[in-house]
C-alpha cells in the first residue's frame, strides 16, 4: 500500500514539475507514467502467498507430484476424448475432463480435501487406458456384436464415473459452503458481541 503511494505521488510529482515549468502537457503525462512504472519497478509490490495447509504425512513435493500426475493424466484423457468419433461419448468425457480441472483447482485452493481422491491419479490413468482401447476397436471397419458390446460396457463405465466425479466435486463444494456458513456465522456472532 505504501508503495503504491508513494509511486502515485512520485509521478503526481514529476508530473507538476515538468508541466509548472513550461513543458507540454502530454510531455510532462508521459514523464509522469514513466516515473510511476520506473519506481514500481524498483519497489515491486510483495505478493505474499498464503501457504494452505497440507493434509498430515504429506510433504510438498508429494503434493506437488501428486497434482502433476493427475494433470498428465487428465491430458491424456483429453486427447483420447479429441479423438472420439461417437460425438456423445465425446462430450461425456470431455466434461468428465472438465469436473477433473474443477477438482485440481478445489485440491489447490484446499489441499486437505486430496484426502478424499488420493487414487485419483491412477482412475484418470486407468481412464485413459480404456479410452485408448475403446478408440481402438472403434476405428476398426467392421463391428462384431461382441466388439459393439464392448463398446457400450466402456460407454457405461465412463458415464459411471463421471457420476463418481460429479458426487465427489458435489462433496467439496458442501464442505466449502459448511466452511463459509460456519465463518459467516462466526463473523455474525462477533458483530454481535462488538
Amino acid at each position: 500500500m505504501i508503495k503504491e503511494l508513494v509511486s502515485g505521488i512520485g509521478a503526481a510529482f514529476i508530473f507538476l514539475l515538468f508541466f509548472v515549468n513550461g513543458a507540454f502537457w502530454w510531455l510532462s503525462l508521459l514523464l509522469g507514467i514513466g516515473s510511476y512504472v520506473g519506481i514500481r519497478l524498483l519497489f515491486p509490490p510483495e505478493h505474499r502467498r498464503v501457504q494452505a495447509e497440507l493434509p498430515e504425512g504429506v510433504s510438498q513435493d508429494a503434493f506437488r507430484e501428486y497434482l502433476a500426475q493427475c494433470r498428465l493424466a487428465l491430458s491424456l484423457v483429453r486427447e483420447d476424448a479429441e479423438a472420439i468419433k461417437n460425438l456423445p461419448f465425446k462430450r461425456t468425457v470431455l466434461h468428465l475432463c472438465g469436473l477433473g480441472d474443477e477438482l485440481l483447482v478445489n485440491f489447490i485452493k484446499e489441499p486437505q480435501n486430496m484426502r478424499v481422491a488420493q487414487a485419483l491419479p491412477d482412475r484418470l490413468q486407468r481412464l485413459h487406458e480404456i479410452l485408448t482401447g475403446y478408440i481402438d476397436l472403434a476405428d476398426q471397419k467392421t463391428q462384431s456384436p461382441q466388439t459393439e458390446r464392448a463398446l457400450e460396457a466402456t460407454q457405461k463405465a465412463v458415464i459411471k464415473a463421471v457420476e463418481k466425479f460429479e458426487q465427489l466435486h458435489r462433496r467439496l463444494l458442501e464442505n466449502d459452503a459448511i466452511d463459509l456458513s460456519t465463518n459467516a456465522k462466526t463473523f455474525d456472532n462477533l458483530l454481535d458481541f462488538d
